[in-house]
């Protein structure tokens, strides 16, 4: 078996040096390597590559993509990469001491197609009173903007996601189901997501299996940022501009728009939610009236979105009918 670790690094030089130190750290065997792709960064990003490259166990292999994105940036290190196992994590992430160890233990079991694993914060600050992102051992929605998991003990993944920062494919079913989207994942000015999902999905959806394993762990840098609720109400809104798009993907291939223009629950959550918000606040619970604004987030950047397709729907039939 080889491991290819893939990581797509944009302007984060000190992060980046961090993250290849402990990767430095690994056990590896003949035929691993680690893909560093440089997403056109205007830092000194190249020379901490070049520098972190010299006496590194396996060769580290740096690749330059100017499309701005991170999902371009990964497909192109994992187009040059050679491993077998394809084991992706972030610039600002900290792998455990015995990760591609542990990658290489859980992979000899070749019925295993793709493995996600814990991912863990490493807090600049301590965590603001009404960001609560763990409940009864596992993390909840509160950690998806952080990109964090914790699903419990070692379980099938279903129909839940792995994150990028930590997730392991073997390369043939990678490429079975065509890698991941170009059209999802984060670009510069926005917080759109869903690759990971998507191509989660796919991989389950294919027949192939798909794991939980919480003894493959990872800790992901958490700046002072990204715990302020201005971040939050965007990344939450984004998320519902993204399941907005995977609905409306899927049915557009069905030749049809996806589902109910506003489901139900999503209008629940905006009628009920500054009610409710007001009645957590008053008795102190802030974590509670947290988790509500997002819910009203995500659904006005749903909504949006779907109203947008669906007026591209239109004016595309439209066109149709014109020309007929």
């Amino acid at each position: 078996m080889s491991i290819s670790v893939v990581i797509t690094t944009y302007n984060r030089v000190a992060l980046l040096d961090a993250t290849l130190a402990q990767l430095r750290r690994q056990h590896y065997e003949p035929g691993d390597e680690v893909v560093v792709v440089d997403n056109a960064s205007s830092d000194n990003t190249e020379s901490v590559i070049a520098r972190a490259a010299v006496g590194f166990p396996v060769p580290l292999r740096p690749v330059r993509e100017s499309a701005p994105g991170k999902t371009p940036a990964l497909n192109a290190g994992i187009a040059v990469s050679s491993g077998d196992t394809l084991a992706l994590t972030d610039d600002d992430v900290l792998v455990a001491d015995d990760w591609v160890a542990t990658i290489r233990r859980l992979f000899s079991d070749p019925a295993r197609a793709l493995v996600g694993g814990r991912v863990d914060p490493l807090w600049e600050r301590p965590a603001p009173r009404w960001l609560r992102v763990e409940r009864q051992g596992r993390y909840n929605q509160m950690a998806s903007p952080l990109a964090l998991l914790h699903y419990g003990e070692a379980q099938p993944l279903g129909a839940r996601t792995a994150v990028g920062a930590n997730l392991i494919v073997r390369r043939r079913v990678h490429d079975s189901v065509g890698g991941f989207a170009p059209h999802l994942g984060r670009r510069r000015g926005t917080l759109l997501c869903g690759e990971d999902h998507d191509f989660c999905e796919r991989v389950a959806g294919a027949g192939y299996r798909c794991e939980y394993r919480p003894e493959l762990r990872v800790r992901h840098w958490v700046p002072v940022s990204r715990a302020r609720l201005r971040y939050y109400l965007r990344w939450f809104f984004w998320s519902g501009v993204t399941n907005a798009m995977l609905e409306e993907a899927a049915g557009a291939s069905a030749g049809e728009p996806g589902g109910r223009l506003v489901p139900r629950y999503l209008l629940r959550r905006i009628v009920g939610a500054p009610f409710s918000g007001v009645s957590h606040l008053l008795g102190g619970r802030q974590a509670d009236a947290a988790t509500l604004a997002m819910d009203a987030s995500f659904a006005f950047g749903y909504i949006g979105e779907r109203i947008k397709s669906r007026l591209h729907f239109a004016r595309g039939a439209q066109a149709v009918a014109h020309k007929a």
